[in-house]
């Protein structure tokens, strides 16, 4: 379980908090409480949170303040900042701090809850990454001391998910080498550092592997084996030649995916779509910025992927659950249309006849439920 520390000075904030949220059904556990900085700061340095979630302005130490302290001797806890002062000179303060987070009042308790779990995803990564070196390289604590000893700013996860995405296998090398030139030689070239950072990258791309879910993913225990690391990191130039190595093999089995290698990214879109369908505000330009492409470029791929473009395919997942929720609830169609992604229930039953070939009131069978 993930610990939290609440830091609240208004009771009735304070009370909504930990009574509106089911903590243990997102893997958390409300720790303690405290209605001021001074007051929590002993408590929190006891049952050293995971996260402390904290307003700013209290009336003996702030929040900022307060955050400031816990930083320094829990480097490891996120902090969540809530505040009801939309001004940037707080939020810049928190950024210097390392806030995880920044809160503006009122807060719905989805927003809250999705910075939690936000915060508790990293905190479970930064706790693997953190066995997973204790056990094959150095000890953790003494790399946490590391950081301030160098301008590397850590592995850009993006960058290289978008390049197991879209990369082709013949870009690999290049990929890598300029990867590293970005780094700075006078970072890579620290062997504690070169341990971290070729930790981290072999972990994006083991869960990339593991999502392609293809044959030669589920072989692919030679180039997974942790083992394979110690050795790889013996020298820049080692670890260089083993990482080329890592993302062929990595892109080369999204290649062979079904003779597709954007079946993955096409996989996540549709998960995004079935997850997201239902808003009305859902956009190509949404998904693209989640993909990590640009719209043009990504709508071609999911076109050629699925023969389908994005409009008729979303068009087709809404249509589907409408039918769904006519045949299976008595909810009228405008409700319905409301449901699957159509705020104009006019458009939704002209959309639906249209792929259907009977309006909703017919397909469910003529019931009075219907409007």
């Amino acid at each position: 379980m993930i610990k939290v520390f609440l830091v609240e000075d208004e009771a009735i904030i304070r009370r909504g908090i930990r009574n509106n949220i089911d903590w243990e059904s997102h893997g958390l556990d409300l720790v303690g409480e405290a209605e001021d900085g001074e007051y929590a700061y002993p408590m929190i340095l006891k049952s050293r949170p995971d996260i402390l979630l904290t307003d700013v302005k209290m009336p003996f130490m702030d929040g900022l303040e307060l955050s400031r302290l816990v930083k320094k001797e829990l480097p490891r806890t996120k902090i969540i900042i809530l505040s009801g002062y939309d001004e940037f000179d707080y939020a810049k303060e928190g950024i210097k701090i390392g806030i995880s987070d920044y809160l503006l009042k009122p807060v719905t308790s989805v927003t809250l809850i999705e910075a939690l779990k936000k915060a508790a995803e990293t905190i479970r990564e930064e706790q693997e990454h953190s066995r997973l070196l204790e056990r094959y390289f150095v000890d953790y604590e003494k790399y946490m001391e590391f950081p301030d000893k160098t301008d590397y700013s850590g592995v850009d996860r993006k960058l290289i998910k978008n390049f197991l995405k879209t990369g082709e296998v013949e870009e690999c090398g290049i990929f890598i080498d300029e990867y590293f030139e970005a780094v700075g030689k006078e970072n890579y070239m620290s062997l504690l550092l070169r341990q971290y950072m070729t930790m981290d990258i072999f972990y994006c791309v083991r869960e990339f592997v593991k999502a392609v879910g293809t044959e030669e993913a589920e072989d692919s225990d030679e180039w997974m084996d942790l083992k394979r690391l110690t050795k790889a990191i013996e020298s820049a130039e080692n670890t260089i030649h083993y990482l080329k190595e890592l993302f062929t093999f990595a892109l080369t089995v999204r290649d062979s995916n079904s003779g597709d290698k954007y079946g993955q990214i096409i996989r996540e879109a549709k998960d995004y779509i079935g997850e997201h369908f239902g808003n009305s505000e859902f956009s190509l330009n949404r998904i693209a910025e989640y993909i990590g492409m640009s719209p043009s470029y990504f709508s071609s791929i999911f076109k050629q992927g699925t023969g389908q473009t994005l409009v008729e395919y979303l068009t087709r997942v809404r249509i589907d659950k409408a039918c769904e929720l006519l045949k299976c609830t008595n909810l009228r169609a405008a409700e319905i249309g409301e449901q699957v992604g159509y705020s104009d229930p006019h458009y939704f039953s002209a959309t639906f006849k249209k792929i259907m070939g009977q309006s909703p009131k017919e397909f469910r069978g003529g019931r009075n439920t219907e409007n």
